[in-house]
């Protein structure tokens, strides 16, 4: 096997990998809020990242939730899309300009752990009454980025023509 096809079959796999954490980051909550007395919980939520965005359109806010919207939903699908149609040997039309704006788009993914900084600062208090803690999909939906990440590295890697010595 030659080394652009390990390269390529490594970008597949840690990209199905990737979108399986970023499905399981969808299945299982972000974080666990509610409030109560000493070791007395009153009331619990879960905070799902689906449920997220809602929660902001419903109190009105709704550039931030477009933001969560677009950057935890949206551009990652169309993302995991455009490698897994990449990683498959095809090319769509203006293929260069498609790659070019998504590499531009790619700089400003942060901007959703941005958005789920500001989620965990409104609902992480430290006091007796609140109730805030991290749950399991936050570790889930950050593992699914930085695979994603990797693999996109991969991908670019293959991509790109090999340096020729002068």
């Amino acid at each position: 096997m030659k080394n652009a096809d390990k390269l390529k079959w490594s970008a597949i796999i840690v990209l199905l990998v990737s979108l399986l954490f970023f499905v399981l980051g969808f299945m299982y909550p972000l974080l666990q809020s509610g409030y109560g007395i000493g070791p007395f919980t009153l009331k619990k939520e879960y905070i799902y990242i689906g449920t997220s965005f809602r929660y902001f359109f419903n109190q009105g806010e709704i550039f931030i939730g477009c933001l969560l919207l677009f950057f935890t939903i949206i551009f990652p699908a169309v993302k995991y899309i455009f490698l897994f149609y990449t990683l498959s040997g095809r090319k769509v039309t203006k293929h260069k300009i498609f790659s070019t704006a998504l590499e531009i788009i790619n700089k400003w993914a942060m901007l959703d752990v941005f958005v789920v900084a500001i989620l965990l600062l409104n609902l992480k208090f430290d006091t007796q009454f609140i109730i805030s803690k991290l749950e399991s999909g936050t570790t889930l939906f950050g593992i699914s980025v930085l695979l994603m990440m990797i693999s996109s590295f991969l991908t670019g890697k293959m991509m790109s023509p090999p340096a020729v010595d002068k």
